[in-house]
C-alpha cells in the first residue's frame, strides 16, 4: 500500500507543498515550524509589551516573505544555521499559499501596531491574539486556515488543480492507468519512472489518439508542467487524465506497488 500522509503532511500539502512525497514531507515537518514559531514569538513580545515598532518589524517580515519566496529571513537563518545543528534538510521555497498566509500575518501585525498608536490597546490585543491563535494551529498541526479558505475558493471557482493524493493515484494505477512523463525527451532519457511513456507537455495535445479514453496519470519534474498538460488534455475533451505531480511522487507511488 502507498504510504499515507499524516494529518500534518496533509496540512503542508494544502499549504502548497504538493510536489513532495510523504517521505519528503516528513523530513520537512519540523523545519517548517521554525519560521512561524519565531514570528509568533516576536508578535507575542510586541503585543504584550505594547511596542508598535516590534509589530511593524514583524509585519515587514510577512510582507517580504510574500514578495520573496526563497528569502524569508527566518527561513534563511534556519537553512544556513539552525538546521545544521540537527542535520535536517534545507527548507524549499515557500509556495504561494504559504506566502499568502505570511502576507495576512503581516497585515494583522500592522493592524495591531496601528491600533496601539491610536491608543486602542484592547482592539490591538484582540487582533494580535487572533493571529497568535491561528499561528499556534499552524505550528502544532500545519493546518493553515487561510490555505484551507484559499482551496475552498479555488474549488468553488473551478480553478483548483492540486495533484492527486497518492492513495487516489494508487487506485487508478491498480485499475490499469497509464503513467505519462510530460518532461522533455532528454530529461526522460536521463531517468524516468519504470513503465512511463514520454509525451512532452508542449506537444501533448497532438497525442490525443495515443491516450484515447484511458486513465492517465501525468507527472514531470516538479508538477508544474504536468498540471498544464492535464489542463490542456481536459480542454481537448479527455476527462480521465490526472495530475500526479512531481517525479518524486511518481517514484514514491511505484515503490509501494
Amino acid at each position: 500500500m502507498t504510504e499515507k500522509m499524516s494529518f500534518q503532511q496533509k496540512g503542508l500539502f494544502q499549504q502548497g507543498y504538493q510536489e513532495y512525497s510523504p517521505g519528503q514531507l516528513k523530513q520537512l515537518e519540523w523545519g517548517l515550524r521554525f519560521t512561524p514559531f519565531v514570528c509568533s514569538a516576536l508578535t507575542a513580545y510586541g503585543l504584550f509589551t505594547a511596542q508598535p515598532a516590534v509589530l511593524f518589524a514583524v509585519s515587514l517580515l510577512g510582507i517580504w516573505a510574500f514578495l520573496a519566496p526563497a528569502a524569508h529571513p527566518m527561513d534563511l537563518l534556519y537553512n544556513h544555521g539552525i538546521r545544521h545543528l540537527a542535520g535536517a534538510v534545507a527548507l524549499p521555497e515557500n509556495p504561494f499559499q504559504r506566502r499568502l498566509a505570511c502576507l495576512a500575518a503581516g497585515v494583522m501585525n500592522c493592524a495591531a501596531a496601528v491600533l496601539f498608536l491610536l491608543e486602542l490597546p484592547n482592539a490591538a490585543l484582540g487582533v494580535g491574539l487572533m493571529l497568535l491563535a491561528l499561528q499556534a494551529i499552524v505550528i502544532t498541526t500545519h493546518l493553515c486556515v487561510l490555505s484551507w479558505m484559499y482551496e475552498g475558493i479555488m474549488r468553488a471557482l473551478g480553478k483548483w488543480h492540486a495533484p492527486l493524493s497518492l492513495q487516489e493515484a494508487e487506485a487508478h494505477l491498480v485499475a490499469g492507468a497509464k503513467l505519462v512523463d510530460v518532461r522533455s525527451p532528454n530529461e526522460f532519457a536521463r531517468g524516468a519512472v519504470p513503465g512511463a511513456i514520454n509525451l512532452p507537455a508542449e506537444h501533448i495535445d497532438q497525442h490525443l489518439n495515443a491516450l484515447g479514453q484511458d486513465c492517465c496519470l501525468l507527472y514531470c519534474q516538479s508538477g508544474a508542467r504536468s498540471q498544464i498538460a492535464t489542463q490542456k488534455l481536459r480542454a481537448s475533451g479527455l476527462a480521465n487524465v490526472h495530475n500526479l505531480g512531481s517525479k518524486a511522487r511518481a517514484e514514491a507511488l511505484l515503490q509501494e506497488n
